[in-house]
């Protein structure tokens, strides 16, 4: 086993300096201390440690010898010289504790170089971790961005592994390839990833990078300078602001609404625009194609690059996914971003980007002074993955889990947490954005969560600007199981009551709810009444009730989700069952009415309101039933 090597002055003694022996016994102490030389490790036979050393036998002798009555070191009959097991022990002192003197050395005043004096000074924001790095061990893990290893397809994964192995397979990707990437995963990417999301590229067209952000670092050092004007969205992705800021180019914020990026708020100056366009980082919208041809019109007139990062380009849950807006570029000034890291696992770290041909030889070269050249071993693998299909198979697992995860935390939500907060429209992606009370500081009601074993997120972080709004946070399904959303989303539920309680200036008023239904208008009213109202995601929902008990209810924009139930009347209280929704739990409530207004009040709290109409007595249900 190679030992650590160790450098004597020889002339130490003639300089008035420690002698050789002293120096060796300061070095093995030092080594011991590092960890270098392990607690009931066995040392270098004092004959090899004089060989490497270049000295005599007799100094090591002596040093070994003289560190055994220092207790550092113990002699085992017929077997060598180890360092004492019991060393920290009998020191009470922690491994690599700098108390752990070298024996009988000389006092030295040791000055430390001043690293910060030499150091570039980065610009960069000092950005606390979203969650902890236990988080696995969190019952309730609402996170997103971390690997679920229930999703990974380890045995098509190691299959692929075994075939970059074969012999052939070495001899092409064990070689210095250079800086080109690997021709099998290139022409996947080019053949198949690619056509998907509506691009068509030439293989010069295309680099493989190590995840996303390798991409936008490679291009913001090719296209950012003190000159240019960066446009990102706010709330944005904090990775693409800080690499703005180590090139000092001058940054401009544009909000985002329910469509993404506000295309008016894109100024004509803009030279650099980046977009997060299929799940917008970090509200998850999806911005519609007549936002995607706007804004290539007006990097064509105001003459801009648009940097696109597909961000879960892939997890659309609800609608098909609208093509990439590098799809619609016909003079080549969107460069388009992706990566596999976020579909298989953030530590593979592959990647790739699309950009006209000159681009991606000058981000190659850059590459090459960065990393040589690739990684082209792992390259190989996700090559084979995807010529194998097993991409596309993990995909559609994903998509599956994802999707059935994603609508659970939307029926929690809405069941849960009503009329509490707001959430961001979506059709797919794996995050809610979430607007809680405004009074919500959501990083003080992350901490209470997390004793409680909820993992969320604030979002400050996202905030580019000098506002950073508190009640804002978010939640992700990748990294939690279906079935403990509900059981998550409801404790949840319970801790924001508790947070409500706490502030009396929260508490709503009977009075504010305007006049109760009782007795006889109670049941007159709910037996010709229909509801009219938005779900927590805004999408648009009808209830109708009938006066023989049944209740029939449509979701949606075309009345595309549909349930029936039972109500009925305990005293002056409505009660109300679902076959489907609402996990088909029996709920009872007061009912309020102020004006044209509905509200449902249950244990002195408002649950949900909504619009209402009355229908005459006469109307049957099956008319009603029409959507009429």
């Amino acid at each position: 086993m190679m030992q650590p090597l160790f450098v004597l002055d020889t002339q130490a003694s003639s300089n008035g300096a420690a002698n050789l022996q002293q120096q060796l016994m300061q070095k093995l102490v030092q080594a011991i201390s590092m960890g270098h030389f392990a607690c009931g490790s066995k040392m270098p036979s004092s004959r090899k440690l004089a060989e490497q050393l270049g000295i005599a036998r007799n100094t090591v002798v002596a040093a070994y010898e003289q560190l055994i009555d220092e207790g550092y070191l113990e002699s085992k009959e017929r077997s060598g010289i180890y360092v004492r097991a019991d060393l920290y022990d009998q020191h009470a002192l922690e491994p690599h504790s700098e108390q752990l003197q070298t024996p009988n050395e000389p006092e030295q005043q040791l000055q430390e170089h001043d690293w910060q004096r030499r150091l570039n000074k980065l610009r960069l924001d000092h950005l606390a971790p979203p969650y902890p790095p236990n988080w696995q061990q969190y019952p309730y893990p609402f996170i997103d961005g971390q690997f679920d290893p229930s999703l990974f397809p380890v045995q098509q994964w190691r299959e692929c592994s075994k075939l970059s192995l074969n012999v052939n397979e070495i001899k092409n990707w064990a070689s210095d390839s250079g800086h080109d990437d690997d021709t099998l995963l290139t022409e996947e990417i080019r053949t198949k990833v690619l056509p998907r999301r509506g691009i068509y590229a030439n293989k010069d067209e295309i680099l493989v990078t190590l995840g996303s952000q390798h991409g936008l670092y490679l291009l913001t050092r090719l296209l950012l300078n003190n000159q240019t004007l960066v446009t990102i969205e706010e709330p944005g992705y904090p990775g693409i602001r800080q690499l703005a800021q180590q090139a000092y180019s001058p940054i401009h914020l544009a909000e985002v609404d329910e469509s993404g990026i506000i295309p008016s708020q894109i100024p004509a100056h803009t030279d650099v625009l980046y977009v997060t366009p299929s799940h917008q980082m970090p509200t998850a919208v999806t911005m519609p194609m007549a936002h995607r041809e706007q804004i290539i019109q007006q990097a064509r007139d105001d003459d801009f690059i648009i940097i696109e990062d597909d961000y879960e380009s892939e997890s659309n849950f609800v609608a098909q996914p609208h093509p990439a807006i590098k799809s619609l570029d016909t003079d080549g000034r969107v460069v388009y971003v992706s990566s596999f890291s976020k579909v298989l696992a953030p530590g593979l770290r592959l990647g790739f980007m699309v950009a006209p041909a000159p681009l991606i030889k000058q981000a190659r070269q850059l590459r090459t002074l960065i990393s040589r050249h690739p990684p082209a071993n792992n390259q190989r693998v996700m090559g084979l993955f995807l010529s194998l299909g097993y991409y596309d198979q993990t995909l559609r697992k994903l998509n599956h889990e994802l999707a059935e995860r994603w609508q659970e935390m939307r029926e929690a939500l809405n069941h849960y947490l009503s009329t509490r907060i707001v959430t961001s429209r979506t059709v797919g992606g794996s995050t809610c954005w979430i607007e809680g009370p405004t009074q919500l500081d959501s990083r003080e009601f992350a901490a209470e969560a997390a004793k409680q074993g909820i993992l969320i997120e604030p979002v400050t972080r996202f905030f580019g600007g000098s506002t950073k709004p508190h009640h804002y946070f978010r939640l992700g399904v990748s990294s939690i199981k279906t079935e403990s959303i509900r059981a998550g989303v409801e404790l949840l539920a319970q801790l924001m009551r508790q947070w409500e309680q706490q502030d009396a200036t929260r508490q709503q008023t009977a009075d504010q709810w305007g006049k109760r239904l009782r007795g006889a208008k109670l049941r007159d009213f709910a037996s010709r009444v229909e509801f009219i109202g938005r779900t927590v995601f805004g999408d648009p929902y009808r209830i109708r009730l009938h006066a023989d008990g049944s209740m029939v209810g449509w979701e949606g924009y075309q009345d595309e989700r549909h349930d029936s139930g039972q109500w009925w009347l305990e005293g002056d209280r409505w009660f109300r069952q679902w076959q489907e929704w609402s996990y088909g739990e029996t709920l009872g409530f007061e009912i309020y009415t102020d004006n044209n207004r509905i509200n449902w009040v249950r244990d002195g709290k408002l649950v949900d309101s909504a619009f209402f109409r009355l229908h005459p007595i006469a109307e049957t249900a099956a008319t009603a039933e029409t959507g009429s």
